[in-house]
């Protein structure tokens, strides 16, 4: 154990904490430090940093054509700036505007950035799209469906020919795709570098238009049906909410630590709102360098994200518990890489889902073998609607699982649901509704303005709100056993996961109407392979023997402590494949959606409940 050494300093600003208890049970939240004020629109701080810092790397990423070679290609703030400018020009002459949305198709890469800060500088929302809708599908459906439902004018591709069949799918017509490489075959395409034009003044009078209400982008997020909504993000509510991030800490103070801007690696997708918001355009407005990472936490793509974390250095890591988990095994083996990773990072955190404490102690105990110091990692918290992040653990903090406490700027209101609290927010970083679904936007919001999570919350102590919240499970998943007996599917399913430690990756609450829970288990594919030694595709893994008696013996382990009926699992199926984003089982928000997987696997579901059960399923004391 590392809890009685200390951390390393972060100069944190003093907690403020501000709790009004009303008359009819609900409680709001918030916090009492001023939020810096933020410029009018996402694109200010590109020119501010130009001017300030014009020689400071604010990207870098591996040669798109060749990532084998040594070495990073890079853009200043100030070539940034220079192309962004000669691109947002391209887009004026093109007819950009606000009902000319453009489409993104595209990993994350340093053109994709520019583009995309070029189509908003022009007037255009951009809709950022996950690349495997294009790419991987069969029937392009979700693909058409955001075509749809954006109608967006204008397409960019990294690779023409990589996404042909996504062109063609969703249909893309007499629309301008414009292309990084490799001409697709459509009726109107132009490369990135010729559709960069000459700045005119009808640059600097479009920059002059753009104000807090103008929509930036069109983020997507699903529902229970798995049909992606379109998320209006306007410029105000992603500037204001990098903003409230950096309100909680002493920034000229961390910067002086840091020695310099600040430095992040990541692989977080930018079609999604964790990647795209809280750590690009942070990034953006912090004046740092962001590393774009294409690596993963997947057998695959692992060895490309260690190669990118021995050779860079990061002040700030923030990633989801998947990656935590397979950095924490790489730290413990590879003194290398954890001497570089730790050099000079002051602050680590998670998001998108709960993390183990197993995976917490473990890095800490390098950390402190390294440095001497524990280093703070800690939870942020929000939603594609909140721009996302609207709370986080701004203290040094050794309890995994915590949501943290509201930002400056943003209020938290708790209101009683039944036994828990349900979660609500106000400020200035939230959604006005959904695109073209004033249903759906009418039903989000609350009488007071305030949007509905969907989560529950608690008090890690109730008698000391200062200690932060906790997550208490998804509203809409709870369900009700045969014998009346309500189940959080989403406590369920965090405890579930952690208290295996390792193999699973997720899981799915079964037992609607039924007499008992049973769980799909998505298993994680590089825990397996180490653990087991081999090398081999996910079917054998399901099957392999040590892998399900660790399965096995962790949900026993949950079982001891939840025995109640409410919590014990009585069996598990093991998946010999992974959720499909494509088809709705991930949500653009990156969880499971727990109701798609069982409609989809209902055929899996079925063999949960059939006794006598096959020898696939597995029988938990």
């Amino acid at each position: 154990m590392t809890s009685d050494v200390p951390f390393r300093d972060i100069p944190y600003l003093p907690q403020k904490l501000e709790v009004e208890r009303r008359s009819d049970g609900s409680i709001v939240l918030r916090n009492g430090q001023p939020k810096r004020p933020h410029p009018p629109h996402m694109l200010a701080p590109l020119v501010y940093w130009a001017s300030a810092r014009p020689d400071q790397v604010f990207l870098a990423q591996r040669d798109p054509d060749d990532p084998s070679k040594p070495g990073w290609k890079t853009v200043t703030y100030a070539e940034a700036l220079y192309q962004v400018r000669a691109l947002a020009q391209g887009f004026i002459d093109a007819g950009a505007g606000p009902d000319k949305p453009l489409m993104i198709l595209s990993r994350n890469a340093i053109e994709h950035a520019l583009v995309m800060y070029a189509a908003m500088w022009a007037g255009s929302p951009v809709v950022p799209v996950t690349p495997a809708y294009a790419t991987l599908s069969e029937d392009f459906a979700r693909l058409k469906h955001v075509d749809k439902l954006t109608e967006p004018a204008f397409v960019y591709v990294e690779d023409g020919i990589q996404f042909q069949r996504g062109l063609k799918g969703m249909g893309v017509g007499e629309r301008l795709v414009i292309y990084r490489k490799s001409a697709p075959d459509v009726h109107n395409s132009i490369s990135l570098h010729d559709f960069a034009k000459k700045p005119t003044s009808k640059v600097d009078l479009a920059y002059d238009r753009l104000s807090e209400d103008a929509v930036a982008k069109y983020m997507l997020t699903s529902g229970s049906t798995g049909e992606p909504k379109a998320v209006i993000n306007t410029h105000g509510n992603i500037a204001s909410m990098v903003k409230m991030i950096r309100s909680v800490w002493d920034v000229e103070k961390l910067e002086e630590m840091a020695d310099g801007p600040q430095v992040m690696v990541s692989f977080l997708p930018w079609s999604h709102t964790y990647g795209a918001n809280s750590i690009l355009h942070s990034m953006l407005d912090w004046g740092g360098t962001l590393y774009i990472d294409w690596g993963a936490p997947t057998p695959a793509r692992l060895p490309e994200m260690l190669r990118n974390l021995k050779e860079i250095a990061p002040t700030q890591h923030t990633t989801v518990p998947a990656a935590w988990a397979a950095i924490a095994t790489e730290l413990e083996q590879d003194r290398a890489l954890a001497e570089t990773f730790f050099s000079r990072i002051m602050v680590m955190a998670y998001g998108g889902a709960s993390m183990g404490q197993d995976i917490y102690e473990r890095i800490q105990k390098v950390a402190v073998e390294v440095t001497g110091e524990r280093i703070s990692l800690s939870a942020g918290y929000g939603a594609t609607e909140t721009s996302p992040t609207i709370s986080n653990v701004h203290w040094p903090s050794d309890t995994m699982g915590l949501l943290g406490l509201p930002l400056p700027g943003v209020e938290m209101k708790m209101v009683p649901a039944g036994e828990k609290m349900e979660l609500r927010v106000r400020g200035q970083g939230i959604t006005q509704g959904y695109l073209k679904n004033p249903e759906k936007t009418a039903e989000a919001f609350d009488e007071e303005g305030f949007y509905k999570l969907g989560d529950a919350v608690k008090f890690k102590d109730s008698e000391n709100p200062e200690e932060g919240l906790a997550f208490d499970g998804r509203l809409a998943e709870e369900f009700k056993l045969a014998n009346g007996t309500w189940v959080s599917a989403g406590t369920v399913r965090v405890k579930v996961v952690e208290a295996v430690d390792g193999a699973l990756s997720d899981v799915v609450v079964c037992g609607l109407n039924k007499d008992d829970i049973a769980l799909i288990g998505f298993l994680n594919e590089a825990w397996c392979r180490r653990k087991t030694g081999r090398n081999v595709a996910l079917d054998e893994l399901a099957h392999d023997d040590q892998v399900r008696a660790s399965v096995r013996e962790g949900i026993e382990r949950y079982n001891k402590a939840n025995p109640n009926a409410a919590k014990r699992i009585a069996r598990i199926l093991l998946q010999w494949d992974q959720p499909k984003a494509d088809a709705g089982e991930i949500t653009e928000k990156g969880y499971i959606n727990q109701g798609r997987v069982q409609a989809l696997r209902a055929r899996e579901v079925e063999r949960l409940y059939k006794a006598p059960y096959d020898d696939e399923v597995i029988l938990v004391d």
